[in-house]
């Protein structure tokens, strides 16, 4: 998986679902939901500013990441997929942070501040041939208007902390329906991807299979949501519900001119949720 923006042509699918945004209650963010699915974002195409509450619903078996980029100075999705790799270092293109879905029928949510304007919502995984799915059609165009005040922040169960690099809690997770403030102190991006083990897999098999050059058969982790593409001093909360069991915790980002992405620099991690 990767972030980098490359120059793509993608058919963009039509017919995005016509359901607004459902108006929060006093104090509370407003309630976006979003379908994710081979290759393609249904989700309200206007939304109002403020603190917003996305719920991610996955169609399918594959895992994918709503990333969200705000587009300045005039900027379109035209210029973004023009921009190429160039759109790394532009001052118009922002990335406001994502949240990642979870085993089809297990929806985790995701609270974050949305300014008015232009934005890019993609997703940056990719297919088992490394194509990433937004050039395959997952990349929609979403417009966030004026209006809405910023509702009071939820409040979060516990704290997780994306360091260089590694992760660093500030309780235990526990099983149930917990709320995660996920928080990036750190000069770069990082993400944070959950994995639980499925049943009949040893830890150790596990580690065998990722760290394999070529691994084969199917994967020993089941989706378990996690938060995107989280910018330099941003917070994002997530809301899912955690069975018991053994998670992994793991960052793909890499820097440009390091050989080694985050996942190589040991931006991984195993937890036990009981």
């Amino acid at each position: 998986m990767t972030r980098t923006i490359v120059t793509v042509v993608a058919v963009l699918l039509a017919g995005s679902s016509a359901c607004r945004p459902k108006p929060p209650a006093s104090d509370a963010p407003t309630i976006v939901e979003v379908s994710l699915g081979d290759y393609f974002f249904h989700s309200p195409d206007t939304i109002p500013a403020g603190r917003v509450t996305f719920r991610l619903n996955v169609i399918g078996t594959d895992g994918h990441v709503m990333d969200l980029i705000r587009l300045e100075q005039g900027k379109t999705l035209k210029d973004l997929m023009a921009a190429g790799e160039g759109v790394a270092d532009s001052a118009w293109a922002r990335s406001v942070g994502g949240g990642v879905s979870a085993t089809e029928g297990n929806s985790p949510s995701y609270t974050l501040a949305l300014k008015p304007g232009r934005y890019v919502m993609l997703c940056y995984f990719g297919d088992s041939t490394h194509v990433p799915h937004f050039a395959k059609g997952m990349i929609k165009e979403v417009i966030v208007t004026k209006g809405a005040t910023l509702a009071v922040q939820p409040p979060a169960d516990l704290q997780i902390r994306t360091i260089d690099y590694g992760y660093t809690f500030s309780t235990p997770l526990k099983a149930g329906t917990r709320t995660i403030a996920v928080v990036n102190p750190t000069h770069q991006g990082h993400e944070m991807i959950m994995g639980r083990l499925k049943d009949g897999f040893t830890v150790e098999q596990a580690r065998a299979h990722d760290d394999s050059t070529d691994p084969t058969g199917p994967s020993p982790w089941e989706q378990a949501g996690g938060v995107g593409d989280l910018a330099p001093g941003d917070t994002i909360l997530m809301n899912a519900t955690f069975k018991p069991g053994t998670y992994r915790l793991f960052c793909y980002f890499s820097v440009a001119g390091d050989s080694l992405n985050h996942y190589q620099h040991g931006m991984r991690t195993i937890i036990t949720v009981d």
